[in-house]
């Protein structure tokens, strides 16, 4: 036979111990992820340069995130970021980027200084989309460039890939064009990126 609950109040503490419990674990597992965050975050801002820094940190002020190696950048390793609107995201594949860094740099040495190159030229390249989606022209460009025409070397195979991808070869050209310009860009970042009223907010990925 079965026993019953001969002390409900015994029953209410436990349930009390184990509500707490919960709680404390909650607890420990988002001072875990903070953790992770903040050593992720230093870790991919040791590969921004000094002259895409202020663009990284504009991007930061306007409220649009950068997050570091989304489980997409693990079914391409060519891949090295990419922009989500929906989110005011931009997506770095740092990891990449570390593992092979001469992406674009065939001739690039220096494993630490190539990777703050291409890092840094992604971020710039990203950006340029996200101005791009602020600004909403209807050929989503920001200087109305033509999409005719070579880029050179490496970089027109990944114009090529890019625009499979994105369906728009302008905006792509451009930002492969001005991903070297990250003064440029900001200026037109700053000028058509604002920074989202509390009643738009929309919820983070």
């Amino acid at each position: 036979m079965l026993e019953t609950d001969k002390n409900p109040r015994l029953s209410r503490e436990g349930a009390r111990c184990v509500k707490s419990w919960r709680t404390m674990h909650i607890f420990v597992l988002l001072i875990l992820l903070t953790s992770g965050l903040s050593t992720q975050a230093a870790d991919y801002r040791r590969y921004i340069n000094k002259r895409t820094r202020p663009l990284h940190d504009l991007l930061i002020k306007k409220q649009f995130l950068i997050i570091t190696n989304p489980p997409t950048c693990k079914t391409n390793y060519l891949m090295r970021g990419y922009f989500i609107s929906r989110y005011r995201a931009i997506y770095l594949c740092v990891d990449n980027l570390l593992e092979d860094p001469r992406l674009g740099d065939i001739s690039g040495r220096d494993k630490f200084n190539d990777a703050k190159k291409q890092l840094s030229t992604t971020l710039t390249h990203e950006a340029v989309h996200a101005a791009q989606w602020c600004k909403g022209s209807k050929d989503w460009t920001l200087f109305n460039l033509s999409g005719s025409g070579t880029l050179g070397g490496f970089r027109d195979s990944a114009l090529d890939s890019s625009t499979k991808i994105r369906g728009n070869r302008k905006s792509e050209k451009e930002a492969y064009l001005l991903e070297s310009k990250p003064d440029i860009v900001m200026e037109a970042f700053d000028l058509y990126c604002q920074v989202l009223s509390p009643e738009k907010r929309e919820k983070k990925p």
